[in-house]
C-alpha cells in the first residue's frame, strides 16, 4: 500500500492518539533513567547523548513501525532514511533538550509529528517531568495536564514576551530583541518555547543559526493550530523534508509584528 494513501485514509485524531501513547510510553522510561546516576557521551556533531535518548527512541519506533508500516520515519537517533524528495513522513525527537536532561532542570521533551506535503499536520510534545502533554490533532491545539484536556490558543501579552533558548543565545538574537523596548524575556529549553506561545504565555521565539527539523516540527504543528505562525529566514512558512533535515533561521510568533519581522530578515 502506498504510504500517502495510508496517511489520507487514517483519521488525524487517531494518528495523534498513537503519537500521544508513544510519547507517554517513552516518557516513562526517560523519567526512570532521569532518577538514576546516568552518564553521557557525545555524538560526532559534539551534541550530548544519553541512554535515555536511545531507550526513548527504541520505544517510539517500535510503536510507530507497528502501527504505520508504510510511512517513512525520520528520527534524530536512528539512521536517517533518504526520502528521495518525498514529502510525507513522521519526524521524531525522542529526547529534545538532552542538555537540559543532563542538567536536570526538567526542560526536556519528547516530540513526534506528521509531515504532509512538506508541512507539519499534527504533533505531540510530551514533558516527562511534570507529565504535561501538548498536542495538535490537525484542527486544534490542546494542553493535557492532571487528566484535563484544555484547548489552547495564542494570546497577545501586554509586554511583548520573547521566549529564548536556555542553552543558546547568540549575537543576532541579542541584536533582534534590542529592537523592542517594551518587552519581557523568558528562557526555556527544548520545544517548550513553541508551547508557551501556543498557550498565550509568550509572543515571539526568534532562532538564528541552524536547528534540525525534528527539533521544530511538533511545536510548529501545535503553534499553527493554536493560531500562530512559524516563518523561515525568507519570511515564508518553514517547510520540512529539506536536505539533511536542517532548518534555516526561523521566527515563531502569535501574530505578525511587521517592524520586527522586517529586521529579522536583515540581521
Amino acid at each position: 500500500m502506498n504510504y500517502k494513501k495510508l496517511i489520507s485514509s487514517k483519521d488525524l485524531s487517531y494518528i495523534t492518539e498513537i503519537f500521544r501513547f508513544a510519547s507517554n510510553e517513552a516518557s516513562k522510561k526517560i523519567i526512570e533513567i532521569y532518577k538514576t546516576d546516568f552518564s553521557n557521551s557525545f555524538k560526532d556533531d559534539k551534541t550530548p547523548l544519553t541512554v535515555a535518548d536511545i531507550e526513548s527512541n527504541n520505544i517510539i519506533l517500535k510503536i510507530l513501525k507497528k502501527e504505520f508500516k508504510n510511512i517513512p520515519i525520520v528520527s534524530e537517533e536512528s539512521i536517517v532514511p533518504d526520502l528521495n524528495n518525498l514529502s510525507d513522513f513522521i519526524l521524531v525527537d525522542p529526547l529534545d533538550g538532552t542538555k537540559e536532561f543532563i542538567n536536570k532542570n526538567g526542560e526536556f521533551t519528547v516530540n513526534i509529528s506528521l509531515i504532509q506535503k512538506n508541512h507539519p499536520i499534527c504533533g505531540v510534545i510530551n514533558c516527562p517531568v511534570n507529565n504535561i502533554q501538548y498536542f495538535s490533532d490537525g484542527l486544534s491545539s490542546y494542553k493535557f495536564s492532571d487528566e484535563i484536556k484544555k484547548k489552547i490558543t495564542v494570546k497577545t501579552n501586554e509586554k511583548i514576551t520573547f521566549i529564548l533558548s536556555r542553552s543558546h543565545l547568540d549575537r543576532e538574537t541579542e541584536e533582534f530583541i534590542k529592537l523592542e523596548k517594551n518587552k519581557h524575556i523568558v528562557r526555556k529549553g527544548s520545544s517548550l518555547k513553541f508551547c508557551l506561545i501556543a498557550e498565550g504565555k509568550a509572543d515571539i521565539y526568534p532562532r538564528y543559526g541552524h536547528t534540525m527539523e525534528w527539533d521544530t516540527a511538533a511545536g510548529h504543528a501545535i503553534l499553527k493550530t493554536a493560531g500562530g505562525v512559524v516563518l523561515d529566514y525568507n519570511l515564508k512558512s518553514l517547510e520540512y523534508g529539506k536536505k539533511n533535515y536542517t532548518n534555516s533561521s526561523f521566527i515563531a510568533f502569535n501574530q505578525p509584528i511587521e517592524q520586527l519581522l522586517k529586521h529579522f530578515k536583515r540581521i
